[in-house]
């Protein structure tokens, strides 16, 4: 189990300066906070002990869910007592098969467990472990100089001490937000990673500029900025986002970086907006629509951005992520407008949170301290899609087949 007290309170800090405007935005190393899973052979690895005491203090968070129910159930979930790490299972299904008469049992290592004519499919199970949780505290000094001169009556000073309070609880919640929304940005940048690995398949980045011009009868080059003042491309992007939302409630294998036959429960699908794509789609979109009902935008939350303002609030700022993830990789990348993705692909809980107080006699102060100890996790098993628009330029002849041209960053 790895427990970063070091980074941890550099990153919030960094996250924290350009979510209130403090800083612009830049590169944040998230690769130390947010948790992607250890490899699935971690067992395999340990000698028999080990692999008992493993089991014994893990727990376990289940990812399949029954297809049909209808959930009752963005990303936070609360945690437990039992279990020293968390580990995420899931149970991959085999394919149906022609069935034959039983006859005796033959289990042979490494291949398919055969009874007489009968070959047996044993479902694999397949398990993520999340061990790395961070620390950080934020502390507040209050000195009895300040209790005992500077107020007339009780109700000052409680007023006093409350207001402190306040303040401090702001921070503590700007803080996680900016947590928050730094963990969602690191699976946004793995699924930025996924598309662009060619050995990665289906579906993780939709360019909606480039599939608007794919759906004319005749393709041409197109701006970001062009496609944000075109009205029928905006609507466009709503029926896209309409459809994929309705093909993330069935079971498939395209949006998951690995091939599992994923679904979403509705109740489980969170989609999020960027306020100012919102905002141009209905200036633009729905001033000159004759059925508005039909090409509003699907349910949605709104984020004002995704990383921060940082000292402009322009186009490229707001819709725009500059991490770094697993491996040192750095990703940046502008005009993201939308994402749609399983609440369970992000996930957030508090192992441990309390305020600690040191009362220093000479200096007649009481020093206290907000202490947090969290789990930022990313599961890139379950389905998600990003939606970005950027440039489009139509392949020529010669590069058919090859990169559907370079994605510019254009400022809206």
């Amino acid at each position: 189990m790895a427990l970063n007290n070091n980074q941890a309170f550099a990153i919030v800090n960094e996250l924290w300066k350009q979510y209130t405007g403090q800083k612009d935005v830049a590169t944040v190393d998230l690769q130390t906070a947010i948790d992607s899973g250890s490899a699935t052979n971690i067992l395999t690895e340990k000698e028999q002990f080990t692999k008992a005491l493993v089991a014994r203090l893990t727990k376990n968070w289940f990812e399949d869910s029954s297809y049909r129910s209808q959930y009752k159930d963005v990303f936070f979930e609360d945690s437990s007592q039992f279990g020293a790490i968390m580990q995420s299972i899931s149970v991959e299904v085999p394919e149906v098969k022609e069935s034959h008469a039983w006859k005796d049992f033959t289990p042979v290592a490494g291949e398919p467990a055969t009874a007489g004519v009968y070959k047996l499919y044993l479902p694999v199970v397949d398990s993520k472990y999340y061990g790395k949780s961070i620390s950080w505290e934020l502390p507040i000094c209050i000195t009895n100089e300040q209790y005992d001169m500077a107020f007339t009556s009780n109700s000052e000073l409680t007023s006093f001490v409350n207001y402190i309070l306040m303040c401090v609880d702001n921070a503590i919640i700007t803080h996680l937000e900016a947590m928050n929304e730094a963990n969602r940005n690191s699976f946004i940048a793995n699924k930025f990673v996924a598309e662009e690995n060619q050995e990665v398949e289906g579906i993780h980045v939709v360019n909606l500029v480039e599939e608007y011009q794919k759906s004319q009868s005749t393709p041409a080059n197109m701006t970001a900025k062009e496609f944000l003042n075109n009205s029928d491309g905006l609507r466009f992007s709503s029926e896209r986002l309409k459809n994929d939302m309705l093909f993330l409630q069935k079971m498939t294998t395209l949006y998951n970086t690995a091939g599992k036959k994923r679904f979403i429960p509705k109740d489980r699908l969170v989609f999020q907006l960027l306020g100012a794509f919102k905002n141009r789609y209905d200036r633009v979109a729905l001033t000159d629509a004759f059925n508005k009902e039909f090409d509003e935008l699907p349910l949605h939350e709104l984020v004002p951005y995704w990383q921060g303002t940082g000292k402009k609030t322009d186009w490229d700022d707001i819709s725009k992520i500059d991490v770094k993830v697993a491996d040192n990789k750095t990703v940046t990348k502008s005009g993201i407008v939308a994402f749609l993705c399983d609440k369970w692909a992000i996930m957030h809980t508090i192992k441990k949170h309390r305020v600690a107080a040191t009362y220093f006699d000479p200096e007649a102060l009481t020093q206290y301290y907000n202490q947090f100890r969290d789990q930022y996790m990313n599961n890139l098993t379950m389905n998600a899609v990003v939606y970005v628009v950027q440039d489009y330029v139509v392949p020529s002849s010669a590069s058919q087949g090859g990169e559907n041209g370079d994605a510019g960053q254009t400022t809206a």
